[in-house]
């Protein structure tokens, strides 16, 4: 593969970020950036990723040097000048013009073109594999600002009933139905919420942030919408596995054992000694005579000479081969971690929504109306309110891990992903 025609990648996104998260778009207020252009943008700006253009600039130029045969050499020799007796002055001189070069064997060229292009091969693997974990952390970095949002919401929800709650113990007060120690729980449990907004609000910031900084830009100039609803998930971790098998994360393995090929068909090629040669004219000016001289050598034992270096190159690639199989150990922890948690997670999500959520919201409104009756007291009131908010942490907890989990799979599988384009080429 030439250097200077590297193929143009389709690059992919996770198919999540637009069935489970639903997101439509990200707006500003001095520009809209849609995630399709937020992704666009990370992978154009990223210096990750922009690095891959010096690095193949100078691929380029290790080719050229590769393909470079052996250079040719103009010598001149002089001899018998300025002696005594016979050899005095230049009447008795030999002087020599030649041109020599190296003859390489064993096809040392080829070998050398050859870890060139292995190199080039192994990193337009791992410019795709890198774009695509930054287009998986870029996602889970979506997740976590949704998530914050989400979060956001409860703590100006949990606000707003403690201020209704200190409105309705207020009023209770005033019709001594109640007494001072409710007014200040009421007032401390308000404030501790206030608290716990400012707090929700901090945290929007930095995840928005984090998210602009993957195309070097502003959380103050985006907005973004969307849902963490996502239906209820059944992955099969041999599924999984089998996919990362066939993707660009385990082609850059491959990659990276031919290049060790590459370089052990190097070594060998060295195991042929080149062969030097020369060929030139000779004047001698004492016999006023000029004939062509020839010359050749070679050198000897070359195989066992570089036998130590082939040594080396196969030991590399056994190490290779150790750091693939380890690779692939920790991809299977990865990917049943995560399948476990998503399946987990998503019915754990559903079964709060669906059978926790609607009785929490039923007893708030029970235990709120017993207690304008005088019914149920503050802290039983209180104990509704504040168990239904933590369902409602809880289920975005759920469906963070869930999502989160998503992008984490559709980065190593590189399944369910959304071709665009892209060329890192200037």
């Amino acid at each position: 593969m030439k250097i200077s025609q590297f193929p143009v990648r389709k690059f992919t996104r996770a198919g999540i970020l637009t069935s489970a998260l639903m997101l439509s778009q990200a707006n500003a207020l001095a520009e809209q950036v849609t995630l399709d252009d937020a992704v666009q943008l990370t992978l154009n700006r990223h210096p990750s990723l922009l690095k891959f253009r010096p690095l193949t600039r100078a691929l380029e130029g290790d080719r050229q040097q590769a393909l470079l045969s052996p250079a040719y050499t103009v010598g001149a020799n002089l001899e018998n000048v300025m002696g005594t007796s016979s050899t005095s002055g230049v009447q008795a001189a030999e002087a020599t013009i030649s041109l020599s070069s190296v003859y390489e064997l064993g096809g040392k060229k080829s070998a050398r073109t050859l870890v060139v292009d292995a190199r080039a091969a192994l990193l337009d693997s791992e410019q795709y594999s890198m774009s695509l974990s930054l287009l998986g952390g870029l996602t889970q970095q979506y997740i976590r600002v949704l998530a914050q949002q989400e979060r956001l919401q409860i703590a100006e929800r949990s606000v707003s009933l403690a201020e209704d709650a200190l409105t309705v113990i207020t009023n209770r007060i005033k019709s001594g139905a109640t007494n001072d120690a409710e007014l200040f729980r009421a007032k401390s449990a308000l404030n501790q919420a206030k608290l716990e907004l400012a707090t929700a609000k901090v945290n929007k910031e930095i995840a928005l942030q984090s998210l602009t900084l993957f195309w070097q830009g502003n959380y103050e100039d985006i907005t973004l919408t969307g849902s963490l609803n996502s239906p209820a998930k059944n992955y099969s971790y041999e599924t999984l596995f089998n996919q990362f098998l066939s993707s660009s994360n385990a082609d850059l393995l491959i990659k990276s054992l031919d290049l060790k090929d590459a370089e052990i068909q190097l070594a060998k090629s060295d195991n042929t000694a080149d062969l030097s040669w020369s060929v030139g004219v000779r004047r001698n000016q004492g016999a006023q005579d000029t004939s062509l001289v020839f010359g050749a050598s070679i050198p000897l034992f070359a195989e066992k000479r570089n036998s130590g270096a082939v040594k080396s190159a196969i030991a590399s690639k056994e190490a290779e081969l150790l750091e693939r199989d380890t690779k692939y150990l920790d991809v299977k922890a990865i990917l049943f971690k995560a399948t476990k948690s998503i399946n987990f997670s998503s019915q754990a999500a559903l079964h709060l929504e669906k059978e926790v959520m609607p009785d929490l919201k039923r007893a708030l409104e029970l235990t709120k109306e017993g207690y304008q009756k005088g019914i149920y007291t503050y802290q039983e009131w209180f104990a509704s309110r504040d168990a239904l908010l933590q369902s409602q942490r809880s289920l975005i907890n759920y469906r963070e891990a869930t999502l989160l989990n998503e992008a984490l799979i559709e980065q190593w599988t590189g399944q369910s992903l959304k071709s665009f384009t892209f060329n890192l080429q200037d």
